[in-house]
């Protein structure tokens, strides 16, 4: 009997908006979030992704199939916050990471620090097109999978792409 996978594999839809597109959490790939232990998932399109707690966390996405020839560069914002029993944050800064042809870029964000009592933030990495292969793609992703302490109380809300 096969068993079902741990990792959740997100529909990978997006929506065009007046400066870009959205991404909700249910189009993300989730590692570790087929586990209800470890991760609340969204039921709707446009409900968020609750982190329960992962020493592990690693939440990829990316937008093919459109049409990027004319634009050169996007601000890719991950609208985040943390719940009031959030824990593990203080020593476990996330990474954000966009990358589009052979261009990727990483950004570190401290989210207790940067949240500062705040309900939702949204912290941005601008990417520009790259050369070479999968220039039609933009991928993104937000992780902390270096200190391997267990961390919780994230909740992501949704990720931005905006033209710049």
């Amino acid at each position: 009997m096969a068993s079902k996978s741990l990792h959740y594999q997100g529909n990978h839809t997006f929506s065009k908006t007046e400066k870009g597109y959205i991404i909700y959490p249910k189009a993300l790939n989730i590692v570790w979030g087929n586990d209800k232990r470890f991760w609340n998932l969204p039921k709707y399109e446009k409900d968020g992704a609750e982190l329960i707690q992962v020493n592990w966390l690693e939440v990829t996405g990316c937008i093919d199939n459109i049409n990027v020839a004319k634009k050169t560069s996007y601000d890719v914002g991950f609208t985040v916050s943390l719940m009031t029993d959030a824990f593990g944050w203080s020593d476990s800064p996330v990474y954000l990471m966009a990358k589009w042809g052979d261009n990727t870029q990483w950004r570190k964000v401290n989210l207790t620090n940067d949240i500062n009592g705040k309900k939702m933030m949204s912290k941005t990495i601008t990417i520009t097109k790259g050369k070479g292969n999968n220039v039609d793609k933009i991928y993104f992703g937000l992780y902390e999978v270096w200190n391997k302490k267990w961390k919780g109380g994230l909740k992501i809300h949704s990720i931005n792409l905006t033209e710049i």
